[in-house]
């Protein structure tokens, strides 16, 4: 019998746990994202597509410095909490990262204020914008070095709630202050203070938790545990976004900024999978960590790896399928090309939820050494691929190289994290699921072209996934079981 039957305080509490953290964590800027995608038809009538282009090139820079700026200090603080063994180390280590952070965030800031001029030429090779653009981004990035200590206390405090409270209050003011200022005709400025504005309200307002739960005395012992499990991230996050967004920088020099522009709307829609992988993210990370030492950790990982690619798999077959309806019922005439660009991206960001399922060993075991070296060989595909296909498919070109990068990022990240820390994945299961999903999604390319007959065929063959799957025996008797008694209990409810 499965396990999810067996064990109701094991493997199904992780399983709730996990699911009901996600949907918490997640919720704001799920909730956020999906209020944005509605509201495409507005700015996408009310941005040109060249504005487009350039809020891409804007948003390569604005990756980039996030990078720099935090020194992979937030990811190394999380990590790092769960080595100290007492409260007043844990505060301590708190205050270290805190202070750091904001002292050399600091300096960063003035050198990209002093330099902005330069970075805007390098960014922008042929229609250079005002430097105050560049400015507003560094700006934006300089405040979020003061939010990611006591949003990581939130999780490591178990404050699900609290931190999706604080994330939805950000996104909101975020979101209607760009509407207000883009309707009033404020163009990328507008959309750039909105970033700023809503930043340092939400870095004032997390204080009080930084306050209560840091104490204020700077340790070096501490700080070199940190930078040693954070900067060897640093590059790794820096090939990551070369391999996310080195797309629209070298587009810049094939394409104009009209096409980068709808070729960033077409990738914004197929990164909608990234809904789930957002929400999952925040809840998986600190479960790993809170697992690795119990004895049967290696199966309980196994078999919700499967439970979360399935779920993976769901979102990113539904983008793929619905994706050309969705750009044409969402957005502007004028970036209906965009429609080709969203199944790939798709693709490709399923791949990046096969990565962050399968790499958890290089995590657990401290070998974050080996991030560099995926992302290295990632990114050098991407560009290659880039320089290769744009100059034949164009945008579409660009869609594809990034897939080949990210299977690059998947395999190398499972193959070195199983050497590891071998995780009994079940291939058979993950199998099973990945051709069905591909089933459907060649099924729905039989739909017709005609736009609301295509919405309801294409809708209708979604449907198909879940059948499939439990046809091909992916979902097990005993699991079956438990998912039919939990939808029982909430009818009744």
């Amino acid at each position: 019998m499965s396990p999810v039957s067996r064990q109701p305080g094991g493997l199904r509490a992780h399983l709730l746990k996990l699911v009901s953290h996600s949907a918490i964590y997640g919720a704001a800027d799920v909730f956020t994202n999906v209020i944005s995608f509605l509201l495409m038809p507005l700015f996408t009538r009310c941005l040109s597509t060249a504005e487009y282009g350039s809020l891409a090139l804007l948003l390569v820079f604005s990756t980039a410095a996030k990078i720099v700026f935090r020194l992979g200090l937030d990811g190394a603080f999380f990590r790092v909490h769960y080595d100290q063994t007492t409260e007043l180390e844990q505060r301590r280590l708190a205050g270290t990262v805190a202070l750091f952070a904001a002292g050399f965030g600091t300096l960063l800031f003035v050198a990209v204020a002093a330099g902005r001029g330069p970075l805007t030429r390098l960014l922008f090779r042929t229609e250079a914008p005002p430097d105050t653009w560049v400015l507003l981004v560094a700006a934006d990035v300089f405040l979020g070095v003061f939010a990611f200590v006591p949003l990581n206390l939130l999780r490591i405090h178990d404050r699900p709630g609290l931190f999706s409270a604080y994330s939805a209050s950000r996104n909101g003011l975020n979101l209607v202050l760009k509407v207000v200022l883009v309707v009033r005709g404020f163009g990328i400025p507008g959309v750039l203070w909105s970033d700023v504005i809503a930043t340092a309200a939400f870095s004032a307002a997390l204080l009080p938790i930084l306050r209560r739960n840091a104490a204020w005395s700077f340790s070096t012992r501490l700080l070199r545990d940190v930078l040693a499990f954070g900067l060897p991230k640093v590059p790794h996050g820096v090939m990551v976004q070369v391999q996310n967004l080195a797309d629209r920088w070298i587009l810049e020099a094939f394409v104009s900024l009209g096409r980068i522009g709808i070729y960033q709307v077409g990738y914004t829609m197929g990164t909608a999978i990234k809904f789930a992988l957002s929400a999952f993210a925040p809840a998986w990370e600190p479960f790993i960590y809170s697992q690795i030492h119990k004895p049967d950790a290696q199966q309980t990982l196994a078999r919700l790896i499967t439970y979360a690619f399935a779920v993976f798999a769901a979102v990113g077959l539904a983008v793929a399928v619905l994706g050309r309806e969705l750009v044409h019922v969402m957005t502007a005439p004028a970036f209906h090309d965009a429609a080709p660009v969203v199944p790939v991206v798709a693709l490709a960001y399923l791949l990046h939820g096969v990565f962050l399922l399968g790499s958890i060993g290089i995590g657990i075991r401290k070998r974050t050494g080996f991030y560099p070296l995926i992302t290295a060989a990632s990114a050098t595909t991407n560009v290659v691929a880039n320089l290769i296909l744009i100059p034949e498919l164009g945008i579409l070109g660009a869609a594809w190289a990034t897939v080949l990068s990210y299977l690059v990022m998947a395999g190398m990240g499972v193959w070195l994290s199983y050497r590891l820390y071998p995780i009994p994945f079940e291939m058979g299961r993950l199998g099973r699921i990945t051709l069905a999903a591909l089933a459907v999604f060649f099924l729905s390319r039989l739909a017709p072209a005609e736009l609301w007959p295509a919405i309801g065929v294409k809708s209708l063959s979604l449907l198909g996934f879940p059948v499939l799957v439990l046809a091909s025996g992916a979902v097990r008797p005993a699991e079956w079981a438990f998912l039919h008694g939990q939808i029982r209990r909430l009818r009744r409810t």
